[in-house]
């Protein structure tokens, strides 16, 4: 995936309103509700980009792409705690890299802690994880609500970071 690709997604998504609704895995998982839209999906009853929500060709066509799996954007109310965990493996057993593209984030009391270390998240700055492979944890300590775009790529040798291109 291209770094000029993430960047078209991140200045689309922040113009948007996405019709958000209360994710089912939730509980167990998070102190609180989590919300989410799903822009492209990978499973029999929701394959392919979701096109009332992606009505922008351009990134309809970015989307589209055989390396992406599933994209959408989630909410993570103030106070969000998700404490360790790995996300599974649900894309009938391809391994998946996760870019986290942060939308709205505060700039202190909003962190990941990946393999020990506290990563801060500043707004537009994507970041890829093997978020399947290791425990990770995520907070928004902030005031405010917390929204990402995720993109599940397909892991190759070749893309633990973004390409310049």
């Amino acid at each position: 995936m291209k770094k000029s690709d993430v960047k078209k997604l991140y200045e689309w998504a922040i113009q948007q309103e996405f019709p958000l609704k209360k994710a089912p895995t939730a509980i167990g998982y998070s102190n609180q509700d989590i919300y989410f839209c799903w822009l492209k999906g990978w499973g029999r009853a929701w394959k392919g980009v979701r096109e009332s929500i992606v009505q922008d060709k351009e990134i309809s066509n970015i989307l589209e792409s055989d390396e992406i799996l599933f994209a959408n954007v989630n909410l993570f109310p103030s106070g969000t705690e998700l404490g360790p965990h790995k996300d599974p493996n649900v894309y009938d057993r391809i391994p998946y890299r996760r870019i986290q593209i942060p939308l709205y984030v505060h700039p202190t009391d909003c962190y990941m802690v990946w393999k020990g270390e506290k990563v801060y998240w500043k707004p537009g700055e994507p970041q890829v994880y093997d978020v399947m492979d290791h425990v990770h944890e995520g907070y928004n300590f902030s005031n405010e609500e917390m929204i990402f775009m995720f993109i599940d790529i397909k892991k190759t040798d070749d893309n633990s970071t973004l390409q310049e291109m």
